[in-house]
């Protein structure tokens, strides 16, 4: 049948779907001589339909004469026309009205609809991300920040915002866009350096991401920036930062966060006073091998080390290292209590993890991340890595040919991969 819908003529359809029944909105547009577009190209009109009308999530279509079962999105996309915005369309099926001639070139043929986020395509999940891996992850690659703004639009003159980052080269975006579809929130932005930046900001979408490590707690002394990074979401949250008192103590917390308070803050209110950071309990330690492959993805290095010796006896050592601030210790000290190998190093300001024997590095660690294994390039890297073991492993003495395959595979990992 036929609907009219404020100023616009649309085409209910019916489909029969398992003995109920199923509607679809689609805009015709056919009086373009009157009115011109009523949707702006590429964009579609949002249509609010009671959830409790349409049952059926799943409904029955013909392609190519064959029948098939395609999942149905309900568009909740909002009109409008900015750059670097969220742009959904459907991709065509129904037929266009034959008056307009103009069709925008993002209308395909096929029973899909697809969704383009800052000219990201992440409509498609590669990997299903354990939440303890992105935990890992996130301990080491994740930022936790409070933003602070001098503004004349509020009346204590000052605006506040958070932001969850995570800040990676862009060989790696695949990993953000698995993170991205994990929480269902945030966007993803590339910069001019080489870099990609996963985003969340409003404060609706940073309580997803507050959910998701009061569930899952990070492990690594960046807990301290998340619980000062919450309590200044619980600030914002019933709006005190809007008060000479509640800003006060947004910035407490902010000169505890990352860098603390900037030149100007510190300028503008000299007599403010960084909150204690928390300080992790000395139990905490690695206990989830999904955090461990996540944590690895993120700051993990899979080495190999060729030394030429005299008398042409060349040496191939595979080393894997690990490396954080050295107020973390501890918990590096708990790796070695978790996999029953490697050892720690202490810096001056850092502490590393390091394996080295072959026979741990064959026999425990390769099986590890085998059946949990790293993302990224870093995945690449390890396969390398265990390639380089398996040469060393199944030939004793190494020849010639092995040293030099081991050689080729080696300048391809790490810097070297393109």
């Amino acid at each position: 049948g036929v609907e009219w819908i404020g100023n616009s003529l649309f085409r209910v359809h019916l489909l029969s779907n398992f003995g109920e029944l199923l509607k679809i909105l689609l805009s015709i547009n056919i009086w373009k001589f009157i009115v011109g577009w009523i949707n702006y190209s590429g964009t579609i009109i949002n249509q609010n339909i009671c959830e409790n009308k349409i049952l059926n999530r799943e409904s029955k279509s013909i392609v190519s004469n064959l029948p098939t079962i395609v999942k149905e999105q309900r568009i909740d996309g909002n009109r409008g026309v900015y750059l670097n915005t969220r742009s959904r369309f459907i991709l065509r099926y129904f037929s266009i009205n034959q008056f307009i001639k103009t069709q925008s070139n993002l209308i395909h043929k096929r029973y899909l609809t697809s969704i383009i986020e800052n000219k990201i395509d992440h409509a498609v999940l590669r990997f299903q991300m354990n939440p303890w891996f992105l935990t890992g992850f996130s301990d080491g690659e994740a930022s936790f920040i409070v933003y602070v703004q001098k503004s004349d639009n509020v009346k204590i003159g000052w605006v506040t915002w958070l932001a969850f980052e995570i800040n990676i080269i862009d060989k790696d975006l695949s990993i953000l866009k698995d993170i991205m579809s994990y929480f269902g929130v945030g966007k993803i932005y590339h910069k001019s350096n080489g870099s990609c930046v996963y985003n969340v900001r409003s404060i609706e979408e940073i309580s997803v991401i507050i959910a998701h490590f009061d569930k899952y707690p990070l492990l690594t002394q960046k807990q301290a920036d998340f619980l000062l990074f919450k309590a200044v979401f619980e600030i914002i949250k019933s709006k005190d930062h809007l008060t000479e008192k509640g800003f006060h103590r947004v910035l407490g917390l902010k000169a505890s966060i990352n860098k603390g308070l900037s030149p100007e803050l510190k300028k503008a209110f000299p007599n403010i006073i960084p909150i204690e950071r928390s300080q992790l309990s000395c139990d905490s330690k690695v206990t989830e091998p999904n955090w461990l492959a996540g944590f690895t993805t993120a700051e993990g290095c899979f080495l190999v080390r060729i030394i030429n010796k005299p008398n042409n006896n060349t040496q191939i050592l595979l080393q894997f290292k690990l490396c954080q601030h050295i107020r973390d210790e501890k918990l590096f000290r708990s790796i070695v209590d978790f996999l029953g190998c490697g050892r720690v190093y202490l810096n001056k300001r850092s502490v590393d993890f390091f394996i080295t024997k072959f026979g741990d590095i064959s026999g425990i660690l390769i099986p590890l991340f085998l059946k949990y294994p790293v993302q990224g390039v870093k995945h690449f890297n390890f396969l390398d890595f265990v390639k380089v073991a398996e040469i060393k492993k199944s030939n004793s003495p190494l020849t010639e040919e092995n040293i030099s395959s081991i050689r080729n595979i080696k300048s391809g990992m790490n810097y070297g991969r393109s």
